[in-house]
C-alpha cells in the first residue's frame, strides 16, 4: 500500500477504535472518511477524538439536545456557531460543513462494520504546498525548510518523517493545544521603556538572548530590564483555519510530508 493510499485509511482507523462501537458501513465512504479528517482538525480538540466532549464542550454523541436536532440545525450551528461560545467555521466551506454533519450523523450511530474500511486517497497537491509554504502562509519567515527560510522557530525539513497529514494539519491550525510551546515567546520591557517581543533564545542572571520575528537579535543585560514578561504560546499564528482553506492546509502537510521522505532518501544513499 502506498503511503499516500494509507494516510485516510489510518485516519479513519483511528476514529474507529475511539469510537463507543465500530462505526457503520457509512464511515468507509469517500464522504465519512472526509468527515472524520475534517472532524479531526476541527472539532476533536473541542469534543474529543470520539465526540464524547472534553474540558472545553459537551458531547456531541451522547447529548439529546444534539441528537434530536435536524441535519439543517447542525449545519446552521457549525456555520454560525453558538452564543454559548461556539465559533463559527463558514469559512471552511459549505462542502465541508456538510461532511461533519455526515460524520456526526456516524458517531452517534455507530454500528459493527461488516468489512474493513476502504482505502481512500486523499492527496494534497505537494507544489501548491511549497507554493503555500513560501508564499502565502508565511511559514518560511520563522522555519527553515531545506536549507530555505529562516531559523526563528524549528527546522521543518524532517518533521513530515515522524508527523502524518492530519497531525501536520492538527499543528498548523491549533498550534496552542500543546502543553508545552515549542518555542518560548516573551516580551522583554527596558528601563528605558522600549518594549520588544520574539523568541527567547537563551537566558541566564546576567543575560536575555531575544529574536524577534524580523530575524534581528538582541542580547539583553538584566540589569537594564524592568520586566520580562512569558506570553505561555507559541509564535506561531492563531488563525490559520481562517486563513488557509481546508485544501490549501492538505497542500502544506503533503509538501511536508512528501520533502522528508525525500530528504531521508537522499540520505540514505549517500
Amino acid at each position: 500500500m502506498r503511503l499516500r493510499e494509507m494516510r485516510g485509511y489510518l485516519c479513519v482507523c483511528a476514529i474507529c477504535v475511539v469510537v463507543s462501537g465500530s462505526p457503520s458501513a457509512l464511515a468507509q465512504t469517500p464522504s465519512g472518511i472526509l468527515g472524520a479528517r475534517r472532524y479531526l482538525q476541527f472539532c476533536a480538540a473541542c469534543h474529543g477524538s470520539d465526540g464524547r466532549g472534553g474540558n472545553k464542550a459537551a458531547s456531541l454523541v451522547t447529548s439529546d439536545s444534539v441528537r434530536t436536532r435536524s441535519d439543517e440545525d447542525l449545519f446552521r450551528i457549525i456555520h454560525d456557531g453558538t452564543a454559548e461560545g461556539m465559533p463559527a467555521f463558514a469559512q471552511i466551506g459549505e462542502d465541508n460543513i456538510r461532511v461533519l454533519v455526515h460524520f456526526l450523523r456516524i458517531l452517534q450511530n455507530g454500528t459493527a462494520p461488516e468489512k474493513p474500511p476502504q482505502r481512500v486517497a486523499i492527496a494534497g497537491d505537494p507544489d501548491a504546498g511549497s507554493a503555500l509554504f513560501f508564499g502565502k502562509a508565511q511559514c518560511a519567515s520563522c522555519h527553515r525548510m531545506q536549507g530555505k527560510g529562516r531559523y526563528i522557530a524549528s527546522d521543518l525539513t524532517a518533521y513530515g518523517r515522524i508527523h502524518n497529514v492530519d497531525a501536520i494539519v492538527r499543528a498548523i491550525v491549533d498550534p496552542h493545544a500543546q502543553s508545552t510551546p515549542s518555542v518560548r515567546v516573551v516580551t522583554v520591557t527596558t528601563k528605558k521603556g522600549q518594549t520588544l517581543t520574539g523568541v527567547l533564545k537563551n537566558e541566564d542572571n546576567f543575560s536575555v538572548d531575544l529574536q524577534t520575528q524580523d530575524g534581528r537579535y538582541f542580547l539583553l543585560d538584566r540589569s537594564q530590564l524592568a520586566r520580562v514578561s512569558d506570553s505561555g504560546r507559541s509564535l506561531m499564528p492563531r488563525d490559520y483555519a481562517q486563513v488557509l482553506s481546508p485544501r490549501e492546509l492538505d497542500d502544506i502537510a503533503e509538501f511536508l510530508r512528501l520533502a522528508a521522505s525525500k530528504t531521508a532518501l537522499m540520505n540514505s544513499e549517500q
